[in-house]
């Protein structure tokens, strides 16, 4: 077993993979309700996608002084992006009404303003404009729409992630059946999830795993990287752009390039600018 993770290949490069593809509604668990964890799950529920999120490990700095339903959405504020940034050494509580560190168009992506878009039963409201409305009526309100409704766990953590060998229940004869990779078999802690065909509450089973913006070093792994259809999607905060928007950006090329490998399909990319 070997979970350093700090060698492993970004998951900008899982296209120059020769991965088998993984079509609709293959089974994808996104770890880290982020801002980037929201997009990915998001992604690939407009590629039609049986997509689970949950925040996968505790992370977050603490926020006392907000509703319950925002302390696992959007940047975990621990030697994150927005820590290194924006926040710095100052209190959250003293920062959470600062204005973005990003245009108001640009806190979401086209994607997600088409999501919330969709779901309005009245006139658009605002964008927003500062820490709190970015996460409170930004990200949770993409969590609300049809298309993630239901799916979100924030209070639910990995402890394990294991693999477990595809069973075929249809034929034992399919050819080339016996060449899938495995599935992934995670061990939850927190608050349980509700018992559905693919887990009973405290333990989930899937095809593909995308880390996303939260330290893979809080559960353990008992398989070596890089493994088929197991993506890290990670920023350097250190490094990365001082432009919010920037920062941004990067994930979601990372979550295309992703989506790209399951696909086989290196053109495929749903922030291009539709023709008309």
């Amino acid at each position: 077993m070997n979970d350093d993770t700090s060698k492993q290949p970004p998951a900008m490069e899982p296209s120059a993979l020769e991965l088998p593809t993984l079509d609709p509604p293959g089974t994808i668990v996104v770890l880290g309700t982020t801002a980037i964890g929201i997009e990915a799950a998001l992604y690939g529920r407009y590629l039609g996608y049986d997509v689970t999120l949950i925040s996968a490990a505790d992370v977050w700095q603490p926020r006392p002084f907000v509703d319950p339903d925002f302390q696992r959405i959007g940047p975990t504020f621990h030697n994150d992006w927005f820590e290194n940034h924006w926040l710095k050494s100052d209190e959250l509580v003293a920062r959470w009404d600062d204005p973005l560190p990003m245009m108001p168009d640009r806190c979401l992506s086209p994607l997600a303003f088409s999501a919330i878009e969709a779901q309005q039963q009245e006139r658009l409201r605002p964008l927003p404009s500062t820490m709190r409305q970015w996460i409170e009526d930004g990200l949770h309100e993409v969590l609300q729409t049809d298309l993630l409704r239901g799916r979100v766990f924030v209070d639910s953590f990995v402890e394990s992630i294991d693999l477990v060998a595809v069973e075929d229940d249809q034929d034992d004869s399919a050819d080339g059946f016996e060449d899938l990779p495995p599935d992934f078999w995670l061990t939850l802690g927190g608050t349980p999830l509700g018992e559905q065909d693919d887990h009973d509450g405290n333990h989930l089973r899937c095809e593909c795993i995308i880390v996303a913006d939260v330290p893979a070093r809080g559960w353990k792994r008992s398989f070596d990287l890089p493994a088929d259809y197991y993506f890290e999607l990670r920023q350097d905060h250190a490094a990365e752009s001082s432009d919010a928007a920037d920062y941004l950006r990067s994930g979601w090329r990372q979550i295309a390039a992703v989506y790209a490998s399951l696909a086989g399909r290196s053109d495929l990319d749903l922030y291009r600018p539709r023709r008309v």
